[in-house]
């Protein structure tokens, strides 16, 4: 609970600031790179994270590091978060600011779940056909599930279409026991 109220407030405050100045997009971008950049190094997440690695040790790596790439807002966003003993909600907050700049945006987020990834053609038909029923752009993230046997589910938070096999035999063995003979 408390994460998720300082994550919203954090990044509300941030794309507020964002929004005003014009660099709502350079903010995202940054964040999206410094989100994957933590996933993908433990390391570093840890570095961030610890409450044994002084402010002014985080400070100065955070400026050596990212000052050149970053765009000033983000920048100061990520001083303040080591200032105010935040960082270690970081990815929480950029996961809020993703959902709160899509909103901004109106994108729709959307999990695409098939049995083996989709080449770009049907990603390409499955995109257009997904915006032209929601009237929306979305942002897609797929997954893999070998379980669902083959086919598509689509869902956003107020749908989900269930177009996998695994259903459609759930569904042909359910009518078959229903049948009296």
């Amino acid at each position: 609970m408390r994460k998720r109220i300082i994550s919203e407030r954090y990044a509300s405050a941030l794309l507020n600031v964002a929004k005003n100045r014009g660099t709502a997009d350079q903010v995202f971008d940054n964040l999206e790179g410094l989100k994957k950049l933590i996933s993908e190094n433990v390391s570093l997440r840890i570095f961030l994270e610890s409450p044994h690695i002084t402010q002014e040790d985080k400070t100065a790596f955070i400026k050596k590091v990212f000052s050149q790439s970053f765009d000033e807002t983000a920048m100061n966003f990520l001083l303040l978060l080591v200032k105010k003993y935040r960082l270690k909600f970081l990815r929480e907050i950029i996961e809020e600011y993703e959902r709160l700049y899509d909103i901004v945006r109106s994108v729709q987020k959307t999990d695409i779940i098939s049995a083996y990834p989709l080449d770009d053609a049907t990603v390409a038909r499955l995109r257009t056909a997904i915006e032209s029923s929601m009237k929306k752009s979305v942002k897609m993230c797929f997954y893999v599930d070998p379980n669902i046997l083959g086919g598509v589910i689509v869902k956003t938070p107020n749908l989900i279409i269930d177009g996998s096999i695994r259903r459609k035999l759930n569904d042909l063995s359910n009518s078959m026991t229903s049948l009296k003979v």
